[in-house]
C-alpha cells in the first residue's frame, strides 16, 4: 500500500503531463504580473507639485492631456506648446500618446488614466511572448518558463506601469513576429507598421524577421542534398511582411498627421523638412515627419562620451548605469539626529542581475546550438538581440548617439527566452533550479518599486 507520500511525489511527477496545466499557470502568471503592475498605480500622484510623474512621464502624459484637451497648469510641460488636440511631442509618432489620450479620457486625467495602457500592453507583451515561443516550437513548458521569468524582470515590470512609450510597442513586434512565423506576412507587416507608429523602434522587428530568415537559409544551405535547390519563393513572404511593414507606417502616421498634427517647440513638423517630402502627395506631411525625426534623432549625440544617465550600448549588459526613475525616502531623526533613511520608493531602470547574467550562459548555448542544431528557437534569440541592440550599439559608434539602458526592453524577450532554454536543460539539477527561483524572486522583492504596503 502506497504512503501518503508515496501519493504525492507521483502526482507531483504526473503534473507535467497534464495538457492544460501550463495555461491554467500562464494564467496565475498573468494575474500576479498584472497585480504587481497595478498595486498602487496612483503612486505617485499630483497631490505634490513636482512629484507626480515617474522619469520621463512629465513628457508624454502631458502630451496626451494636449491632445485629450485636458485643462493643464501653465507650468506644466508643453501647456502652450502647442493648441489643443494636436501632438506638442513632435520627436515621437503620436499613437502611443494617443493611447495614454484614450485612457484619460476613460479612466480620468490621473495616474490611473495615465498608467493603464502602460498596464495592458506590459500584460499583453507577456501573453505575447508565450504564443511566440510555441510559434518558435517550443513546448507550452518552455513558453511558460521565459513568460514568468519576463514577468519578474524588474525593466519589464516598471515599464509595464508607466506611462513611457518603449513597452507600448513591444506587442505589436512579437504579435508581427508571431503571425510570420503563421505565414501571415501581411499581417505581421500591418502590426509591426503600427508599432512603428508607437514608436519607430518597432522596426528592429522587421530586421530581426529577415536575421532569421536570412539565418533559416544558411541552415537549408548547409543541410541540403544535392538534389536539392533554394526555393526563391521563400523570398516572397519577408518581402511582404517589410514592403507592408513600411506601407502601413507611412499611411497611418499620415492619417495621424492630419488627425493630431505633431509640434516641436511651438512650431509644426510637417512642412519644409524636406524639399522631396513636399512632392509627395498624400503621404508628403508623413514624409516631413519622419525626417523631422530622423534629424531629432541623431542630433541627440554625446561627443565626449555618456554623460548622466547615459551609457554605451554594450554597457547595457552589465546594468552599468542604471537609471533612478524616481526615489522617495523618509528620514527618521531623534532630536536633531539622523537615525535612519529609510527607502519607500523606487523605480528604477535596471535589468534584474539574475536573468542579466542568466542569459549570458543562455545566449552563449543558444550560439553553440545553432551552431550545431540549428533550430529556430536559438536563431530567434541570436536574431533578436542582433536586430534589436546592435542598432543602438552602431549609432552610439559611429554617430556618438545617447544611448540608455531602458533601449534594452525591446531586445529582452530573446532574453528571457535564452534564460528558459538554458533552465529548461536536463542537465540542471532540480536543486539548483530550485536555488535559481529563489534568488530570482528575491531579486524581484529587492527591486519591486513599493518598499511599504502602504506606499508612503
Amino acid at each position: 500500500m502506497l504512503s501518503a507520500w508515496d501519493t504525492l511525489r507521483r502526482w507531483l511527477r504526473s503534473l507535467p503531463r497534464h495538457r492544460h496545466l501550463p495555461l491554467i499557470l500562464l494564467g496565475v502568471v498573468a494575474a500576479l504580473s498584472i497585480g504587481a503592475r497595478v498595486f498602487h498605480l496612483d503612486i505617485p500622484s499630483e497631490d505634490h507639485p513636482g512629484q507626480g510623474f515617474v522619469f520621463d512621464e512629465k513628457y508624454y502624459v502631458n502630451a496626451a492631456r494636449v491632445i485629450a484637451g485636458a485643462p493643464m497648469n501653465t507650468t506644466d510641460t508643453y501647456a502652450a506648446a502647442s493648441p489643443g488636440g494636436t501632438d506638442p511631442n513632435g520627436e515621437h509618432p503620436q499613437l502611443g500618446k494617443v493611447l495614454i489620450a484614450a485612457s484619460i479620457k476613460v479612466f480620468g486625467d490621473n495616474p490611473i488614466g495615465w498608467r493603464m495602457t502602460a498596464v495592458i500592453f506590459g500584460t499583453a507583451a507577456l501573453l505575447l511572448l508565450y504564443w511566440v515561443v510555441r510559434c518558435l516550437g517550443g513546448s507550452r513548458w518552455l513558453a511558460l518558463g521565459a513568460t514568468a521569468i519576463a514577468a519578474a524582470d524588474n525593466l519589464w515590470l516598471v515599464h509595464g506601469r508607466i506611462a513611457v512609450l518603449d513597452i507600448y510597442c513591444v506587442p505589436f513586434m512579437l504579435a508581427g513576429l508571431g503571425f510570420y512565423l503563421k505565414r501571415r506576412p501581411v499581417v505581421a507587416g500591418v502590426l509591426i507598421g503600427v508599432g512603428m507608429c508607437v514608436k519607430e523602434f518597432a522596426l528592429y522587428a522587421v530586421f530581426a524577421i529577415l536575421l532569421l530568415e536570412a539565418l533559416r537559409g544558411l541552415r537549408f544551405l548547409l543541410q541540403r542534398t544535392d538534389a536539392e535547390t533554394l526555393d526563391l519563393k521563400r523570398l516572397i513572404r519577408p518581402a511582404a511582411m517589410t514592403a507592408t511593414a513600411v506601407v502601413s507606417f507611412v499611411v497611418l502616421l499620415a492619417v495621424l498627421d492630419v488627425a493630431v498634427p505633431p509640434y516641436h517647440d511651438g512650431h509644426t513638423v510637417t512642412a519644409h523638412q524636406s524639399s522631396l517630402c513636399d512632392s509627395l502627395p498624400v503621404v508628403g506631411n508623413a514624409c516631413n515627419h519622419i525626417a523631422f525625426m530622423n534629424s531629432y534623432a541623431a542630433n541627440l549625440r554625446s561627443a565626449n562620451g555618456p554623460q548622466g544617465i547615459a551609457s554605451y550600448p554594450w554597457q547595457f549588459w552589465g546594468n552599468v548605469e542604471p537609471i533612478d526613475y524616481y526615489t522617495v525616502r523618509s528620514t527618521v531623526t531623534v532630536g536633531k539626529t539622523v537615525t535612519a533613511v529609510n527607502t519607500v520608493l523606487a523605480f528604477r531602470g535596471e535589468i534584474q542581475p539574475v536573468v542579466l547574467v542568466t542569459a549570458w550562459l543562455g545566449i552563449l548555448l543558444a550560439l553553440y546550438r545553432a551552431a550545431r542544431r540549428r533550430d529556430d528557437m536559438d536563431l530567434f534569440v541570436i536574431a533578436w538581440i542582433i536586430a534589436t541592440w546592435l542598432p543602438a550599439e552602431l549609432a552610439s559608434f559611429f554617430g556618438q548617439r545617447t544611448t540608455y539602458i531602458y533601449y534594452m526592453v525591446v531586445t529582452m524577450p530573446a532574453l528571457y527566452v535564452a534564460c528558459a532554454r538554458l533552465l529548461s536543460s536536463r542537465r540542471i539539477p532540480h536543486w539548483l533550479l530550485g536555488l535559481w527561483v529563489g534568488v530570482l524572486l528575491a531579486g524581484f522583492a529587492v527591486l519591486y518599486p513599493f518598499r511599504t504596503l502602504t506606499g508612503t
